[in-house]
């Protein structure tokens, strides 16, 4: 088998399928690791920053011909979707279980019904309906449990990352309708640098302490970080932008029920967090509604 073949989409999609089910899945968990050595908005910012920089090499042409106005607009995006989105996202696994986290992210298809909805009047069918309150009632199940209900620290992680999938919804409705810069990878690039800059800011502002960072790294810890600049941000990032290009939108929209899948056996297995009978069951229920949320979509013709 030569290099051409593989190029082919016959074996590309698949691989870029698994990069973002498996390693999207994964970064909760690379996250949690990461954030043992590093503080959290810095380690994220400093992430965006060279993974920016890493598909800036190779996508400068495209950045050089985009508009003063479209460099604006990607990376003011980039800081609601990646910068405020997987920044919040991130940090809220230091107050929840990397499994609770990423179930909870996966209740995005069902925001995105709401707010497409409410703020640009996109009308919901009554299937896709359905498939939110199934969300709503798995969502209920997972967060009346007793060790979130007990814990004032896990409601920080929990209001940390309902902001951050508002943001991403939001992001997502008006991204489209955006003046963005036609290159996919100056794109992402912009957008990773946008965000970088502001959870740098951020990180500033609270004066995270990054003086204990020599006396608490470990090889976990960086590896975790160099995991999740190459794989999480580069790799995943263009698999996903890939798919979008090669295969219809909605199949890729399943990354949003793998990952939480992905997310809890791997905290379970190798970081010793615990899978409660209640979240087993919020899982289902939660993975249930966004099913038929993506069936609906399947079965419409592409735009």
């Amino acid at each position: 088998m030569n290099l051409e073949t593989l190029r082919s989409d016959r074996y590309l999609m698949p691989i870029s399928y698994f990069c973002i089910y498996f390693i999207w899945g994964s970064t909760y968990l690379a996250t949690d690791w990461a954030f043992q050595a590093f503080p959290p908005f810095f380690m994220t910012g400093v992430r965006f920053i060279a993974a920016g920089l890493i598909l800036l090499a190779f996508n400068y042409r495209g950045v050089k011909k985009a508009t003063k106005e479209q460099v604006r607009t990607a990376a003011l995006f980039g800081m609601l979707i990646l910068g405020i989105g997987s920044g919040g996202a991130m940090w809220s696994v230091l107050h929840l279980d990397t499994g609770m986290a990423a179930l909870i992210v996966g209740c995005e298809p069902l925001l995105l019904v709401v707010l497409s909805w409410v703020l640009v009047g996109q009308r919901a069918s009554y299937q896709k309906l359905f498939g939110v309150a199934l969300g709503m009632l798995g969502m209920y199940v997972l967060i009346n449990q007793e060790t979130i209900t007990t814990s004032p620290s896990a409601y920080k992680g929990i209001i940390a990352i309902s902001i951050a999938i508002i943001c991403w919804t939001v992001g997502s409705i008006y991204i489209k309708r955006a003046n963005m810069p036609e290159s996919k990878g100056a794109n992402a690039s912009i957008q990773l640098f946008g965000a970088g800059i502001l959870l740098l800011l951020v990180s500033l502002i609270l004066q995270e302490d990054l003086s204990t960072i020599p006396a608490r790294i470990t090889w976990k810890a960086f590896f975790s970080l160099l995991y999740l600049l190459f794989f999480g941000s580069v790799i995943a990032y263009s698999a996903f932008n890939y798919l979008l290009i090669k295969d219809d939108p909605r199949r890729v929209a399943t990354v949003t029920y793998i990952n939480p899948i992905i997310a809890l056996a791997l905290g379970a297995y190798l970081n010793e967090e615990e899978i409660t009978n209640q979240s087993a069951c919020a899982a289902g229920i939660l993975i249930l509604g966004v099913l038929f949320i993506i069936r609906k979509e399947a079965e419409e013709p592409a735009e």
